[in-house]
Order: C-alpha cells, then sequence, then structure tokens
C-alpha cells in the first residue's frame, strides 16, 4: 500500500523521478529545507522525491498479448506487435505504485525526470510516464557526479525533456528488436529441431565465441616456427639479441641464408635506458571487478554482482555497482582526503596517501552516466559476509592506489642493425615498488609473449647506457625452434573482456569499425556486446540451458552447443546486428528515424531467416531435449545430467561415463540428506550448495556449504565452510 504525505497548504509541488533510490537521497540533500521521508518518497521544499530501481515495467510476453500464441506453431511465426503491451513487475509494484500515484497527484504541477544520463535511463522513466498517461510538463535533470557539488550544478542544467526523449526511445527500439529475434527464433528453432532451442542477439554470439574457441583448441595442429637469436658478450655479461621479423618464419632455411648473408662483422650495439612510472590502473567498473574476482576467488560473474548488490543496498558500502565506467570526477578527488582515511581504518590499511598529485582516472570528461566503483563512508567491514570482505578490498584497493606511490621502472633497450637486420633485446627493472609494497595488481592473462617478455628483467639492466662494438660471427648466432600452443579455454575472466572487445573478430572491416563506433564514447570497451549488467545473467543462461558449462575455472562449451552452432546462420552468430541496430539507433537518437526504421528491419531479417533452407540438429539431441529437462552439464565428460528414479545421471553413460549423483547422500557427520532437483542443478552449476537442517553430535541444528568432488572413483559432497 502506498502512502503519500503531501503538505496541504502546498497547492504547487515538483515531483522528481529518480532511477535509483541512491540517487533521490542526493538530489535531496542538494535541497534546502526539512526532508520528510514517506515510504517511497521523500519531500523537502518544493519538492517529492521518488525512485524506481530500474525498469519498473516489462513487456507482456506473446501469450498475454495474443492468447493464441500459447501455442508454438511455425504458422504464427514470425511474432511482431504494432503495440508491445506492458506490465508492471510484481517485484516492484510498490515503487510503481507510489510513482503513479504521485504522477496523478493534483498537488503536482511539474514532473522532473532523473534518470541515468544514458539511453536506458532515459527509456526507464519515459516509459513510466508514458504508460500512466502523463499530461503535467516534464523537465531532465542529468546528473553524472552524485556529490553536493555535482548535483546543485546538474540543478542549473535543467532542460526540457522532450529534447531527450528521442535518446529513450533507441534503447525502446532495441528493446522491441531484441524480443522479434528472441521469441520468433527461439520458437522456430525449437519447432523445427523439437527440442527447446533458444537465440537472443548478446546470447547466441557468445555462445559462439565459446564454441569458436573450443574448436580452434580440439582442431589446434602444432607447427613448427623459427626465432633467430644473436649471442652476444657486453661487459662479461652475455645478452641474447631477438631478431624480430615481420611475420612468423616457418622455413628454417630463410633464418640459415640470412647467417650465411651477414657473414662476419663488428657492428654497434646501441643501449639505451628510460625511467618512467607505469600508468596507475584504474578504478573498477562492474565488467572488470567480475574478471579480477573470477581469477582470485572463482566467483561466477552473477555472483559478484549480486555481491556488490548486497554491498550498495544492505550496507551502502560502495557506489553505483553496475556501472561501465572507471573513471571519476574531480568533485571525488576533492572528498577523497576525508573519504579515504575513514575507508582504511575499516580495513586496518597504513600507508601515506598523497592528495596532492592527480591520477589519471579523474577526469569529467569520461564520466559517462556513471563514474568507477568505490567505497563510500558507510558499512562496518567487520558485519560483511567472507565473499562481501573480498570484493570490498578488491574495490577499496584499488581507489587506495590512485592516491598511493606509482611503480616507477627503468626499461633498458639494446638495438643493433646488421645490414638493416634488426636485433633488438629489452629488460624492465623495478626501481620503487610504489602500490605493490602493499597489494598486487594483476596483469592482463591474455599478453602475448613478446610483451610478457618486455617486462621482465634480465642482465640487460645490468648494462649502462652507452654504444658498443660487438663482434658478429657465424657461430654468435642461434636458430631456435618452437611450436605453435592452441590458444587457452576461457575463463569467466578472458571471456568478460572479449566481450568487451568482440569487435577484433568481426571479419567485416566496416562491421568492425561500426561496433567499435558505438563505444566511442567509453574509455574502457571497443566493440562490445551486452552490457555490464547483463552479462552474468546471459553466461547464467547459456549454463543452465545446457550450451556452455564451467569445469574447474574453465568455461566451455557443450557437444549440443557445437551441434546447435553448425545449422545456424552466421547472421546470429556473429555480433554483426548489434553493430547494424546501433546504426538506426543513432538515428532515432537524433531524431532522424522512427522506433519502425528498426523493428520492421529486423522483422524482415528474422522472415528471411524463418523462410531459408535449414538444416537440423542430431536427433539424439533433440529427443532427450524434448522428453527430459536439463539438470545441469556433466563435471566428468561434458554431457548432459537428467534425473532418474533415484539419483541425476549422466546421457554420456552410452559411452562410458559413470557420474552420479544420488537424491540420498552422506555428508559430513550425517547418515543421510536429500538432494532436491533444485540442489541438484544449483550443485552442478556453481558447485556448491548451501545445506540446511543439520544437525551436530549434541543434537543442535546448523547449515552449511558443501562443494562437489568428483573423481574416477566416486561422487561426493564435502565441507567447504559453516554458515552462521
Amino acid at each position: 500500500m502506498c502512502h503519500i504525505l503531501l503538505i496541504d497548504e502546498r497547492e504547487k509541488m515538483k515531483l522528481i523521478i529518480a532511477e535509483k533510490k541512491e540517487l533521490a537521497e542526493a538530489i535531496v540533500a542538494a535541497i534546502p529545507g526539512d526532508k520528510k521521508y514517506n515510504g517511497n518518497s521523500i519531500i523537502v521544499g518544493d519538492y517529492i522525491t521518488c525512485w524506481i530501481y530500474g525498469h519498473v515495467l516489462a513487456y507482456k510476453e506473446p501469450e498475454e498479448i495474443d492468447p493464441s500464441l500459447k501455442k508454438w506453431t511455425l504458422e504464427s511465426l514470425p511474432i511482431y506487435f504494432s503495440k508491445w503491451d506492458k506490465k508492471p513487475l510484481p517485484q516492484k509494484i510498490e515503487l510503481f505504485n507510489t510513482v503513479k500515484e504521485l504522477i496523478h497527484s493534483n498537488q503536482v504541477t511539474e514532473i522532473i525526470h532523473a534518470g541515468d544520463g544514458d539511453s536506458e535511463g532515459q527509456y526507464l522513466v519515459d516509459e513510466v510516464l508514458e504508460y500512466c498517461s502523463n499530461k503535467k510538463p516534464v523537465k531532465r535533470l542529468i546528473i553524472n557526479d552524485n556529490t553536493l557539488g555535482g548535483v546543485k550544478k546538474a540543478f542549473s542544467k535543467i532542460d526540457d525533456n522532450s529534447k531527450y526523449i528521442p535518446i529513450g526511445k533507441s534503447a525502446e527500439a532495441r528493446a522491441i528488436a531484441d524480443m522479434i529475434v528472441g521469441f520468433s527464433l527461439s520458437r522456430f528453432y525449437s519447432i523445427l529441431n523439437n527440442a527447446k532451442l533458444s537465440i537472443g542477439r548478446v546470447q547466441t554470439p557468445t555462445m559462439a565465441l565459446v564454441v569458436n574457441r573450443d574448436n580452434e583448441i580440439k582442431n589446434h595442429i602444432k607447427e613448427k616456427y623459427y626465432n633467430l637469436q644473436l649471442k652476444t658478450n657486453v661487459n662479461n655479461l652475455d645478452i641474447d639479441l631477438k631478431y624480430y621479423a615481420k611475420e612468423r618464419v616457418t622455413d628454417k632455411s630463410i633464418y640459415e641464408e640470412l647467417i650465411n648473408k651477414i657473414g662476419d662483422k663488428v657492428s654497434k650495439l646501441t643501449v639505451i635506458k628510460k625511467e618512467n612510472y607505469k600508468a596507475t590502473p584504474l578504478p573498477y567498473n562492474l565488467s572488470d571487478l567480475e574478471s579480477d574476482a573470477a581469477t582470485l576467488f572463482k566467483y561466477s560473474a552473477k555472483k559478484t554482482m549480486d555481491i556488490t548488490q548486497s554491498l550498495r543496498d544492505k550496507y551502502k558500502a560502495i557506489t553505483y555497482n553496475r556501472s561501465d565506467c572507471r573513471y571519476l570526477s574531480e568533485e571525488h578527488f576533492k572528498e577523497a582526503p576525508n573519504l579515504i582515511p575513514i575507508v582504511a581504518q575499516k580495513l586496518n590499511f597504513v600507508a601515506n596517501f598523497n592528495f596532492t598529485e592527480k591520477s589519471n582516472c579523474f577526469n569529467d570528461k569520461y564520466v559517462t552516466a556513471h563514474h568507477g566503483i568505490i567505497p563510500t563512508e558507510s558499512g562496518n567491514f567487520e558485519e560483511f559476509s567472507e565473499d562481501e570482505k573480498n570484493i570490498y578490498k578488491l574495490i577499496a584497493e584499488r581507489y587506495f592506489i590512485q592516491f598511493l606511490e606509482k611503480i616507477k621502472v627503468e626499461k633498458t633497450e639494446a638495438k643493433t642493425e646488421i645490414e638493416e637486420n634488426i636485433f633488438k633485446k629489452s629488460s624492465t627493472k623495478i626501481l620503487e615498488p610504489g602500490y605493490t609494497k602493499y597489494f598486487k595488481v594483476l596483469d592482463n592473462e591474455d599478453e602475448k609473449e613478446e610483451e610478457i617478455e618486455e617486462k621482465i628483467e634480465n642482465s640487460l639492466s645490468e648494462i649502462p647506457a652507452g654504444e658498443y662494438q660487438i663482434e658478429v660471427s657465424q657461430t654468435n648466432f642461434f636458430i631456435e625452434e618452437k611450436e605453435t600452443v592452441a590458444k587457452k579455454p576461457y575463463t569467466e575472466a578472458t571471456l568478460i573482456r572479449d566481450l568487451n572487445n568482440i569487435a577484433k573478430y568481426v571479419i567485416d572491416p566496416e562491421i568492425r569499425e561500426l561496433l567499435k563506433s558505438k563505444d566511442k564514447d567509453k574509455k574502457d570497451v571497443n566493440g562490445s556486446i551486452g552490457t555490464t549488467a547483463t552479462i552474468p545473467g546471459i553466461l547464467e543462461g547459456l549454463i543452465e540451458k545446457g550450451f556452455l558449462t564451467r569445469k574447474e575455472e574453465k568455461i566451455v562449451s557443450t557437444e549440443l552447443a557445437k551441434e546447435y552452432l553448425k545449422i545456424l546462420p552466421d547472421s546470429l552468430k556473429t555480433p554483426d546486428s548489434t553493430a547494424l541496430w546501433w546504426s538506426i539507433q543513432e538515428k532515432i537518437a537524433r531524431g532522424e528515424a522512427r522506433i519502425e526504421d528498426l523493428t520492421l528491419s529486423v522483422l524482415e531479417d528474422v522472415k528471411a531467416i524463418i523462410n531459408s533452407e535449414h538444416k537440423t540438429i542430431s536427433s539424439q539431441f533433440s529427443k532427450e531435449k524434448q522428453e527430459k529437462e536439463v539438470i545441469g552439464i556433466c563435471p566428468k565428460c561434458g554431457e548432459i545430467i537428467y534425473e532418474g528414479e533415484k539419483n541425476f545421471y549422466c546421457s554420456g553413460y552410452k559411452t562410458g561415463c559413470d557420474f552420479k549423483l544420488w537424491k540420498k547422500i552422506k555428508v559430513f557427520n550425517q547418515k543421510e540428506v536429500p538432494i532436491t532437483k533444485q540442489e541438484a542443478k544449483t550443485l552442478l552449476n556453481k558447485g556448491t550448495i548451501l545445506i540446511t537442517g543439520l544437525t551436530n553430535k549434541t543434537g543442535k541444528k546448523y547449515k552449511a556449504n558443501f562443494k562437489l568432488e568428483v573423481s574416477d572413483k566416486y561422487v561426493n559432497l564435502s565441507l567447504d565452510s559453516f554458515v552462521k
């Protein structure tokens, strides 16, 4: 039930609709006067402020709009409505009712839209105003900086909302286009293959990325290639100089001929030294935080996002957690001397902070609708769970780094040129460890061999800068034989990074540049699909649907995914559609196109796919997927797990896999514990489950987390941690 407190003697009030409570409270703090809290709204001065926490409306399912669509038939495809009806989300009905009553209140004469400054932020408030048939004038308040100074500055630039409505329409167009593809083609491929299959603009290219990586690894054929090194001695120190060819050399005779051509000579070796400071790592956005948490703690992207949500909602201990930005405002820099000591005290962290020198992260130009994730003054660290402490420390430490000493390095480079053939060597010596005295920052896992070599210190660092004469003879040369190595399977960290830079896999140069243009205003991504907020759900969805699975730290594709990908057209497997849609969305945002220009174009693409020739997946997948619910993926062989009468078994039993998870299993000191279907799903997906109602030797009840242990001889649940 909604209670709206309005002061009778005030005839006119302005309603501010913020995207989230955190922003609403920041707005209220900037308005003079006494604050009166009432449920989901706050009154101060002539303003009443409420919030909606993201989308409070959702599109109806096709069968809710047209009951005949409850039955899946090829004749009913593609699915398209001239108007896609919406409904309030049940879990947000109270927030929706508050906003609705305030919009219709006679005391409210003007509405101020305070959604985030991006297209989605514009759309999710506009859709509420449209759904509630608002006729009142609407202004637009765009706040990129939630600090007191930032909010006051934003109020001075308040504008008419009508100028921004097209930006929201671009997001609405994408949402409808996603439904046309998702609903129509998921049904089409499911009916065609007699199986439950799904298609999504981001989901399917993500699946394809993993399948292609796994196929590359499986089909990798080792090839020999050669490196040429020149061994010399300077100041009684052995130095190996590397010949940098323009491309990989696979014919050894090329280097043999080069050695014969060069002959015996005296050459000049130039040694140059440069001192500089390594760039300070930027604060986290959600993607980078998920990536590091996956590497350090083996957390899934969704688990990390859920932890940050708890830190933000339950404790107010961090700023907006779903940010795609890694930069902070100038105002944040001014606030740091007050904030840093509070956060450092929570973590018992002692260091000499420098509040006079500004790191590269403080740049208003790069702060978008959000800013980097940083800690706040709130939250008692001792009350956090172990997982919450881990994530909070990562966020805090990355924030601390901005005010700690930088890493000072000395890079030494040696170079000699023999008949236009260049041989080089480099060495990086750490002169001052900087922030690494306190904690380590992860390096990029996907660096190339030569990039890693350049960061390593070797004997070259001991040689002073200058010019040296070196003797070159054929005996000084060494041809090193190497073999190509297959790419590594994806981890959650490397997959997230590739999704943020997926343009590098696009073959068409125009599409590739278009995809990069989509992220032109973002400093942290370069041709991406999905968003920081949607990727965790997409990954979990692909796992639950049996397309991907976790094997230890790796994310790998299943046989079903590989089989499915074979029958899909390229237009669904690549990120090209994201780029092409974006180009039309940009026109919509500028008011140069309508929603229908995108949705009708997508509808024609879907019709073309449906009307083209199609192959079907193997009957074994069709039959089994149709008849039985997928419980998970086998941790031993990667096949699908189904539910039997007494256990959950692997469908690969016909080819020798003996994995079985019994519905009653011994754990710890208990006789037997029942495992439900949902618990089995959780266990196979995440590797752990929480079991309650356990009894110790004294008869006291307790609960604990148990992890799945699988070996050649047994399947067991072992104690992971007790839960208070």
